[in-house]
C-alpha cells in the first residue's frame, strides 16, 4: 500500500485531523509529501525571531537583577542557548518519524510553558524558575530555527531562499521594540514578565501558522541528501559558531554595561532591539554580494566584523556608541549566517543529522559567549 492510497482524496464526516504529517519519514528515501515552501516557512521563522528578540532582550537584565550572586547573572541567558542546542537533534529525529507539524507542536508547547514559567518567576522574584523557563524557551527556538533548512534545500535559487527566510526576521525584529514599549507602559515593573509571556505566545503562533499553511503547500519530491563535504561543513559551522559566540557575548554584556554607564532601561531595550533588526535586515541585500564573492567570503567578512565589534565594545561609554557597535555586530552576524547557510546548501543539502549538528554547534557557541560575558563585565 502506498502513501497516496493511505491519504483520502476528500474529507468526509467523522474524519479525524492529526497533527502528524501524512508524508512518510525521510528515512524511507525519496518520498512524496507536503513540503514547506519558502513563503510558508518565512512566517513561522519570523515569529521565532520575534520570540528570540523578546526573550534575549529581557533575560540578561532579569537574570542580573534576580541572581543571588553576580556571577550567575548570565545563567538564564546561557540556558536559553543550551535548550536550543539540545533541541536540534530531536527536531531532526521527530521530523523523520512523525513529521514537521508534530515536531513543531512539541517545540511550541515547551515554548509556551517556558514563557509562562519565566514570566511567573520574574514577577515573584525567583531566579531558579526564571532559569528553567529560559531553558524551555530555548528548546522552542531550537525547533523553530532548525526548520529553516527544509525550504532552502528544495529551492531552485538557494541564495534567494536564504535571503527570504532570514529577511522575514527583520519585520519581526522591527516589531519587538514596540511590543516591549507597550509592555512597559501597560505593566510597569512587571513589564519583563509580560514580555516573556508574549515570547511564549509567539511560539504558539509558530504552530498555528504551520498547521494552517501545511495543507496549502504543493506536493513535491524531496531530493535525497548529499554526501557531507567535511571542509565545507567545518567552514560553515566555524563561521556561524563564531558569529553566535560574539553575538551572545555582546547581548549578555550590553544591558549590564550600559547600566553601569548610566543608560536607562528604555534606551537599553531600544539598542538591543535595533541590534536584532541589523541581524536580519541585511539578508535582503547580501544575496548580491554572495553571487559576487561566494559563501566563504561573505561568511568570513561577517565573522571578522563581529569579532571587531566584540573587541571594541569595552571601550564604549555612551548610548549612541553602544547602539552603533551593536548594529555593526548584528550586520556581521547576518553576513556570517547568510554565507554559512549558503556553504551548507550550495552543493546540495546534507542529511538531517548533519544539519542538526551544525545548529547544535553554533547554539553551543552561544552558550560559551553568554558564559564568557560573566567574566567580561
Amino acid at each position: 500500500m502506498s502513501w497516496v492510497t493511505l491519504s483520502p482524496p476528500h474529507g468526509r464526516p467523522g474524519q479525524l485531523a492529526c497533527v502528524c504529517d501524512s508524508a512518510p519519514p525521510a528515512a524511507a528515501g525519496v518520498a512524496v509529501g507536503p513540503t514547506p515552501g519558502v513563503a510558508a516557512a518565512a512566517g513561522p521563522f519570523a515569529l521565532t525571531v520575534f520570540a528570540q528578540a523578546l526573550t534575549t532582550t529581557t533575560l540578561p537584565l532579569a537574570g542580573a537583577v534576580l541572581a543571588p550572586k553576580a556571577a550567575w547573572g548570565a545563567l538564564p541567558y546561557a540556558l536559553f542557548f543550551v535548550g536550543a542546542a539540545l533541541a536540534t537533534l530531536p527536531a531532526a529525529i521527530l521530523t523523520d518519524r512523525f513529521g514537521r507539524r508534530a515536531a513543531l507542536a512539541l517545540g511550541a508547547s515547551l515554548g509556551l510553558a517556558g514563557g509562562v514559567i519565566a514570566a511567573r518567576n520574574v514577577a515573584s522574584g525567583h531566579f531558579a524558575g526564571l532559569a528553567l523557563g529560559a531553558l524551555w524557551l530555548g528548546v522552542a527556538q531550537g525547533f523553530g530555527f532548525f526548520y529553516r533548512h527544509a525550504p532552502i534545500a528544495r529551492a531552485a535559487d538557494g541564495a534567494r531562499a536564504i535571503a527570504a527566510i532570514l529577511g522575514s526576521g527583520a519585520l519581526a525584529a522591527a516589531l519587538a521594540p514596540a511590543a516591549i514599549s507597550l509592555a512597559r507602559a501597560s505593566f510597569g515593573p512587571l513589564a519583563p514578565a509580560a514580555v516573556l509571556l508574549l515570547a511564549g505566545a509567539a511560539e504558539v503562533g509558530v504552530l498555528i501558522l504551520t498547521l494552517n499553511s501545511a495543507a496549502a503547500i504543493p506536493v513535491a519530491l524531496a531530493s535525497p541528501p548529499q554526501p557531507i563535504q567535511i571542509l565545507r561543513f567545518l567552514g560553515a559551522t566555524l563561521a556561524a559558531g563564531g558569529a553566535w559566540f560574539g553575538m551572545a557575548l555582546l547581548m549578555a554584556s550590553a544591558a549590564p554595561a550600559m547600566a553601569l554607564c548610566g543608560v536607562g532601561y528604555a534606551t537599553t531595550s531600544a539598542v538591543i532591539a535595533n541590534h536584532f533588526l541589523w541581524m536580519y535586515a541585511p539578508a535582503a541585500i547580501a544575496r548580491r554580494w554572495l553571487r559576487r564573492l561566494g559563501g566563504a567570503w561573505v561568511a568570513g567578512c561577517g565573522l571578522t566584523l563581529v569579532l571587531c565589534a566584540v573587541l571594541a565594545f569595552w571601550r564604549q561609554t555612551g548610548a549612541f556608541e553602544f547602539a552603533a557597535l551593536m548594529a555593526a555586530a548584528g550586520f556581521g552576524w547576518s553576513l556570517a549566517m547568510f554565507g554559512a547557510s549558503m556553504l551548507l546548501h550550495e552543493k546540495g543539502a546534507p542529511s538531517a543529522p548533519w544539519l542538526a549538528l551544525h545548529d547544535a554547534a553554533f547554539f553551543s557557541a552561544g552558550v560559551a559567549g553568554a558564559l564568557a560575558a560573566t567574566a567580561a563585565v
